[in-house]
């Protein structure tokens, strides 16, 4: 069994971790709320590893992960089919995949988290705690709210400003011209 014996395994790894971000952005954005998109992005990067060999070095890797993306999307919309989950339309899927493609290649996932993370970096103690509890947490809000002596609708309204404030914050990062970051 050989692990990362050649170049191009190395190049493979190191194109998986760079498109990271980019990829779970476009899952979500083919399956929007639901809960099962870590396990998608789990599966896709588990299909690329195992046809990496297929992948051209040189060739855009990022479409070449989409495609697979899209390919595992479908078949979790498949199974949830068979289940009577709600799916999203294949057109929609479609001009989602277009969208995300055309927003990435204007405007790279990098730059977008590099400001994300400065502007986090803005955000007060409890407002962090709240972001990292909404999105990196198994938590319910509902218990979360519990714990903060708060109630649930209070946090929606908290969420919803903290995610407008660090909107306008990129936006505003992303519109500096790059020679004015000191």
């Amino acid at each position: 069994m050989r692990l990362f014996s050649s170049k191009a395994d190395d190049e493979v790894v190191a194109h998986l971790t760079s498109h990271q971000a980019e990829l779970l952005a476009y899952v979500h954005s083919l399956m929007p709320g639901d809960p099962s998109v870590k396990d998608v992005v789990q599966r896709t990067n588990i299909v690329a590893w195992k046809k990496r060999s297929k992948f051209q070095q040189g060739t855009n890797f990022r479409a070449w992960i989409f495609a697979i993306a899209r390919l595992e999307v479908r078949a979790h919309h498949k199974d949830c089919k068979r289940k009577s989950w709600l799916i999203v339309d294949e057109d929609l899927a479609e001009r989602i995949t277009e969208t995300m493609m055309q927003a990435a290649d204007a405007q790279p996932m990098d730059d977008l988290r590099l400001a994300l993370e400065a502007c986090m970096r803005k955000l007060r103690p409890a407002e962090k705690d709240l972001i990292n509890h909404r999105y990196y947490s198994d938590q319910t809000l509902d218990d979360y709210a519990r714990s903060q002596n708060r109630t649930v609708g209070s946090l929606k309204i908290s969420l919803f400003r903290i995610r407008a404030g660090l909107k306008r914050c990129i936006e505003s990062s992303l519109s500096t011209p790059p020679s004015s970051f000191g």
